[in-house]
C-alpha cells in the first residue's frame, strides 16, 4: 500500500509542475491544480497515516484506483496544454466531455476512500471548461488561423487558412481606459487607423507592402479611447505553418521570377500572422490637422468619472480645435461597430463597457505582427529575404541576369532576354575577354535597354581582332528583383556598394566615390556608362586611395568629334558603378544574340530595339555547351588588387 501512495503522491507532483508551468489553456489548468493542491495531495498525506487507514478500512484496490484517477489527470493535462488551435468544435466537445469524465472518475474514487471528499472536496464551476469552449469560438470568429492582409482599406483576414497556433490568453490586469491623442507624420503612423500599432511592422516589412498603401504625405491628428480586457499572446514558436505552404515558398524561389512567386503567395496566404492581439473596447477618430497647426503626443488614464473632469474636457477642446471642419459638426469618435459618441456620451459608454465576457469584445489592436517568412527554417528564411531585399536595407540591387556575347564581325548586336521584364530599370555591366579569360579594352555601349532586351555596340581594334579568336563580351545584369527576372545562378553573390553618378558632357574629368566601411579584403569594382546618344566614347582610368577610402575615376572622351558637338551645361550621361566579392564564377542565363548586319544610325536604335524584340532569335552565336558556359566576374570589373594608386602613371580601362 505504502508503494501505491508514493506513487500516487509523485503523480501529484508531476500534474502540479506541469500545471504551473502551462501557458495555455489556463483556467482548466488552474483548477485541477487547485484539485491537486487542495484535494488529491492532502489525501494522500492522510492516508500514508497507517492509523488512519486501519481505523476506515480503506482498501488496497480503491487507493489504486485513486491513483489510476490520477494518472489520467496527468495525462489529461498534458494533452491540453500542447493543444494547436483552431480545432473543430466536435474536438472542442469531446475535450469538454473527458473533462466531466475524468472529473466524475476523481471525485468517486475519493469518495470510495471512506468518504474522504467530504473533506477534500472542491467548488467546480463550469466556467473553466466553457471558456475552454469560447476560446476555439474566438479564435474560428476572428479567423486567427488565417494570414494578415494590410492595404488602404485595413487589415483584413485572406481565403486561406493554414496556420496552427497555442495562444495564451490573458485578463488586462486594470481597468482604466487609456487615452492617446497622436499626431501622424509617417506612413507608419497611418497604421492606427487600421487598429495596428505602428511598431507592430518592421521598416523593413513596411515598405514591401508600402505599394498598398497610401504614400500621400499625412498631416493626421488620431485620437483614440481604450478599454482593454484580454491580450491573446501567439509565441513564434509556438505557430505552425503547413508543409504546402512551405513547398511552395521552396518553389518559388527554385524559379527565375522568385520575387512575384513570393508575393503571390503572401497575397493569398497573407504577408503577416498575429503575434500579439488586444481584445477589448475602443473609440476613435482620426482626422486631418488644420494646416500650421502643431500637436505633441499626449498618453492618459482615466476612469469613467475622468471622462467629465476638466483635464478631459482640455485634452478634448485641444482636438477638436486643431482639426479640419467640414461644415457640420465633427465633435464625435467612432466605435468597432460605427457608432458615433460625442463628448457628453463618453462616461454612458464607458459605464455600458463589459467587464468580464470575453465573447463580447472586439479587436482593438494589432500590437505584434509576424512575417510569413519569420515562420519559416533559417536557411529558407534568410533565402526569401535575400529575394524580398530585406537582409540589407541600403543595398537592395541584385545581380539578376548574366550573359555570353561571341564577337563576330558586326557593330551592333542585339541581346533578347529569356522572358519579358516588368520595366527596364536595370543597368548592365560588360567587358570583352579573350578566351583565356583575359580582359580587353574595347569600348562597349549598351543602348537601347528595353524589357525584353537590349542592344550592345562594340569598337574594337583591329589589331585585337588579328590577335585574339573567339572573342565574347560577358556582361551581368543589377537591378531590383521585383523586376521580373532573378536568376538561381546568381542568388550567392552579394552587391556589396553601388551607385549612380549624373553628369553633363566633358572633354575629361574626375568623379570620386566614397567607398563603404568594412569592405571585405579583396573586391572587384566595375563600371558602365548610360548615353543619351551615341555621340562621345568614354573611357575611364581609375585610381584607388586605401589610405582615404576612395576611388578616383577619371573620365575622357576618346571619340574623334569635336567637344564643341555636345552640350556642356546638360546633365544627360550617367556612370553606374558597384562593387562585388572577389572570385565568384557564374553561369550564364543568355547565350543567344542576334547580329545587327545593316547599317544603324545611332537615333535608329530604340527603333531597332522594338523590331528584334518581337522577333525570334535565328542566330545563335553560341559556341560552347549552355550548360558548361560559366565565367568569373573579376574578368569584367577591376579588382581592389589592380587598381592604380594615384602616385602611378595612368592605365586606361575604356567603356
Amino acid at each position: 500500500m505504502s508503494s501505491i501512495l508514493s506513487e500516487a503522491y509523485a503523480e501529484c507532483d508531476d500534474v502540479e509542475k506541469v500545471c504551473k508551468a502551462a501557458q495555455y489553456n489556463k483556467l482548466m489548468c488552474n483548477y485541477l491544480r487547485k484539485v491537486i493542491t487542495l484535494s488529491a495531495e492532502p489525501a494522500v498525506k492522510l492516508l500514508q497515516r497507517q492509523t488512519y487507514s486501519q481505523e476506515n478500512n480503506v482498501s488496497t484496490e480503491n487507493i489504486n484506483r485513486f491513483k489510476n484517477s490520477l494518472v489520467r489527470i496527468k495525462k489529461f493535462v498534458e494533452s491540453i496544454t500542447q493543444i494547436y488551435i483552431p480545432i473543430k468544435y466536435e474536438d472542442a466537445t469531446n475535450i469538454k466531455n473527458d473533462f466531466y469524465q475524468i472529473m466524475e472518475e476523481y471525485w468517486t474514487c475519493v469518495k470510495d476512500l471512506n468518504n474522504l471528499s467530504t473533506m477534500f472536496s472542491i467548488c467546480f464551476k463550469e466556467d473553466e471548461i466553457e471558456d475552454f469552449i469560447k476560446i476555439q469560438s474566438l479564435v474560428k470568429n476572428n479567423l486567427f488561423s488565417h494570414g494578415l492582409i494590410i492595404s488602404d482599406r485595413g487589415i483584413a483576414p485572406t481565403n486561406k487558412s493554414g496556420a496552427r497556433y497555442k495562444i495564451i490568453i490573458e485578463p488586462h490586469s486594470t481597468k482604466n481606459f487609456y487615452v492617446n491623442l497622436v499626431p501622424i507624420k509617417t506612413q507608419s503612423d497611418t497604421l492606427l487607423k487600421y487598429n495596428i500599432k505602428p511598431s507592430a511592422i518592421s521598416f523593413q516589412d513596411l515598405q514591401i507592402i508600402s505599394s498598398q498603401l497610401s504614400n500621400e504625405f499625412s498631416n493626421n491628428v488620431y485620437l483614440e479611447i481604450r478599454f482593454p480586457l484580454w491580450e491573446l499572446i501567439f509565441r513564434k514558436e509556438d505557430i505552425i505553418i503547413p508543409e504546402k505552404l512551405i513547398g511552395g515558398i521552396k518553389n518559388a524561389l527554385k524559379c527565375n521570377n522568385p520575387y512575384q512567386e513570393l508575393m503571390q503567395i503572401f497575397k493569398d496566404h497573407g504577408h503577416f500572422v498575429p503575434g500579439k492581439v488586444i481584445l477589448g473596447h475602443k473609440l476613435y477618430r482620426m482626422s486631418c490637422l488644420e494646416k500650421n497647426k502643431t500637436l505633441s503626443v499626449k498618453k492618459r488614464i482615466v476612469t469613467c468619472e475622468d471622462f467629465e473632469k476638466i483635464e478631459f474636457k482640455e485634452l478634448w477642446d485641444q482636438w477638436y480645435n486643431s482639426i479640419v471642419h467640414f461644415n457640420f459638426n465633427e465633435s464625435y469618435l467612432l466605435s468597432t461597430y460605427s457608432e458615433m459618441f460625442k463628448r457628453e456620451d463618453l462616461k454612458g459608454w464607458a459605464e455600458s463597457c463589459p467587464k468580464e465576457n470575453i465573447y463580447d469584445v472586439q479587436i482593438i489592436s494589432w500590437d505584434k505582427l509576424y512575417p510569413l517568412y519569420e515562420l519559416l527554417d533559417d536557411n529558407l528564411e534568410q533565402k526569401v529575404k535575400a529575394v524580398l531585399g530585406i537582409e540589407n536595407i541600403t543595398i537592395k540591387e541584385k545581380v539578376l541576369m548574366s550573359g555570353a556575347i561571341p564577337i563576330t564581325d558586326s557593330l551592333y548586336y542585339f541581346v533578347k532576354f529569356p522572358c519579358k521584364l516588368n520595366n527596364e530599370n536595370y543597368r548592365i555591366f560588360g567587358r570583352l575577354v579573350a578566351q583565356d579569360g583575359k580582359p580587353i579594352n574595347a569600348i562597349i555601349k549598351f543602348k537601347a535597354l528595353t524589357p525584353h532586351g537590349f542592344v550592345m555596340l562594340i569598337c574594337i581594334d583591329e589589331t585585337v581582332r588579328s590577335k585574339y579568336s573567339n572573342l565574347k563580351v560577358f556582361w551581368i545584369m543589377v537591378g531590383l528583383p521585383e523586376i521580373g527576372f532573378y536568376s538561381p545562378n546568381s542568388r550567392d553573390i552579394p552587391i556589396l556598394a553601388s551607385g549612380s553618378y549624373k553628369f553633363a558632357y566633358a572633354k575629361d574629368f574626375d568623379i570620386a566615390v566614397l567607398l563603404p566601411d568594412n569592405l571585405p579584403t579583396n573586391w572587384i569594382f566595375y563600371i558602365s556608362f548610360q548615353y543619351h546618344n551615341c555621340g562621345p566614347s568614354f573611357s575611364a582610368t581609375i585610381y584607388y586611395s586605401k589610405v582615404n577610402n576612395k576611388i578616383k575615376i577619371k573620365i575622357y572622351d576618346s571619340s574623334k568629334i569635336h567637344s564643341s558637338k555636345y552640350d556642356q551645361s546638360k546633365e544627360e550621361y550617367l556612370l553606374h558603378w558597384c562593387i562585388l566579392p572577389k572570385g565568384h564564377e557564374i553561369l550564364v542565363d543568355v547565350l543567344k544574340s542576334q547580329r545587327v548586319l545593316i547599317d544603324v544610325l545611332p537615333q535608329n536604335l530604340e527603333s531597332l530595339a522594338n523590331i528584334l524584340e518581337n522577333q525570334e532569335i535565328l542566330t545563335d552565336l553560341s559556341r560552347d555547351n549552355p550548360s558548361e558556359t560559366r565565367f568569373n566576374l573579376n574578368s569584367i570589373g577591376q579588382g581592389e588588387y589592380n587598381l592604380k594608386s594615384q602616385n602611378h602613371d595612368d592605365q586606361c580601362w575604356p567603356f
